[in-house]
């Protein structure tokens, strides 16, 4: 894949031109408005009054009071987060456009997660414990206060990931082997590799979700360890790769 060869700015350069080129077809810009709509009215309704029932099913569901708790680390999140909630709307509606399935792959990708562990478990375990680790910090950076009417955004990543996952591609995939390529200077891991972080990912931000719904904020002490426990791991089966 060509992904594989670009650094993070030029991977991001080429993505970010890609995207512009949504502004040729403006009827599919309409999801996004219609969102961005939705975002401003129970951002304001949930400022001035408590919200109605019904508006605080429409609020977990469009992530729309993301950002405005937790001062501006939690504004900062919020972007975010809603950033992952536009891409997991569009997924869900463009499609349609075109008379296609939403979220093709996320099938495929519930059954990657599991026939791709059974291989090299030692190796896989690094990568996995790393995404994993990394999901449960990322969804406490959307949703700091770990509130249940915010945790919608790590529904919205758990289908992403899957999705990812299942398509063997996508931007995840370029983004993390654009990564690799910048650190290591040319080195990328192999596919497998990936599919065990963002399987890491996907368990990471359902085990984030269950907590904010059980009212336990405890995604970040779980989070951090996991992240400096694959650090290790990964140290130390590599020192002993290179013996």
């Amino acid at each position: 894949m060509q992904e594989e060869r670009l650094g993070v700015g030029a991977y991001l350069k080429k993505c970010m031109h890609q995207g512009l080129e949504v502004f040729k077809h403006p009827m599919m810009l309409l999801p996004t408005l219609v969102l961005g709509a939705i975002w401003l009215v129970i951002g304001y309704l949930s400022s001035t009054t408590e919200l109605p029932g019904w508006a605080k099913v429409v609020s977990f569901l469009s992530f729309a009071e993301g950002g405005l708790f937790g001062g501006a680390l939690g504004a900062a999140g919020g972007i975010v987060g809603k950033v992952v909630v536009a891409v997991f709307i569009n997924s869900a509606i463009l499609p349609l456009f075109q008379k296609k399935l939403p979220f093709v792959g996320v099938a495929g990708g519930i059954k990657g997660m599991f026939s791709n562990m059974g291989e090299q478990v030692v190796r896989g375990i690094a990568p996995f414990l790393g995404g994993m680790g990394a999901a449960l910090l990322l969804y406490s950076f959307m949703n700091i206060s770990h509130v249940q009417i915010n945790a919608f955004v790590g529904v919205a990543a758990v289908v992403l990931l899957l999705q990812s996952i299942g398509n063997q591609g996508g931007f995840l995939f370029g983004l993390l082997f654009s990564v690799a390529n910048s650190i290591t200077k040319g080195r990328v891991p192999r596919f497998i590799t990936i599919t065990r972080m963002l399987t890491g990912m996907t368990v990471g931000f359902t085990v984030a979700v269950g907590l904010s719904m059980a009212g336990v904020k405890w995604s970040i002490l779980l989070g951090l360890p996991l992240l400096l426990l694959a650090l290790l791991l990964a140290l130390v089966l590599n020192r002993k790769k290179a013996e």
